[in-house]
């Protein structure tokens, strides 16, 4: 869905084609995304009228331009994804083309949602470091030979740390977005 809110987005900001939308996602935001990709979400958009062409622009020698707009229900659509990225994210990663759109909606409102988010996260990675604790936990762990439990070791490590580091980075933003919206 990121993919979609950047094209919603600049689509807000200017008209413009799909092939300079491109260009300025690349420039804009560290991400790889396949040309396909791209057209597919831009194509989508234009299937549920989100988007629409506004005009052709003739090129001697050169295929014809067509510029595109976004229309009154792709901006509906573009605010409520925004919120509903920051109230479902689980990784920064997820949320790097909502923060790039953040004029686009309350910061304030945004907040609240991030608030409940990392509020959420930090009770499910408490569920399972308790879960750890457990008798059937232990109890299954003594199943395993001592790859698969050095397999589980490790892959615990890294999940942990991931979690760890994703709700420092939303308590971050958290701050960012208290500190914008004033």
């Amino acid at each position: 869905m990121s993919l979609s809110l950047f094209i919603l987005g600049s689509l807000a900001n200017e008209n413009s084609s799909p092939y300079q939308l491109k260009k300025a996602l690349l420039d804009v935001i560290p991400i790889k995304i396949s040309e396909g990709k791209f057209y597919y979400n831009f194509e989508s958009l234009q299937k549920k009228g989100l988007i629409e062409p506004v005009e052709t622009i003739q090129i001697v020698n050169r295929p014809n331009k067509t510029l595109y707009g976004i229309t009154q229900e792709g901006i509906r659509f573009l605010e409520q994804e925004i919120y509903n990225s920051f109230k479902k994210v689980s990784k920064i990663e997820d949320l790097y083309i909502s923060i790039y759109l953040l004029k686009y909606i309350d910061s304030a409102k945004a907040a609240l949602f991030l608030e409940k988010t990392i509020k959420r996260e930090k009770n499910q990675w408490e569920e399972f470091k308790r879960a750890k604790d457990k008798v059937e936990f232990k109890e299954r762990m003594e199943l395993l030979d001592d790859k698969q439990r050095n397999a589980v070791q490790f892959i615990s490590e890294h999940a942990f740390s991931q979690s760890e580091h994703n709700i420092y980075w939303m308590e971050k933003l958290l701050t960012f977005l208290k500190q914008i919206s004033g």
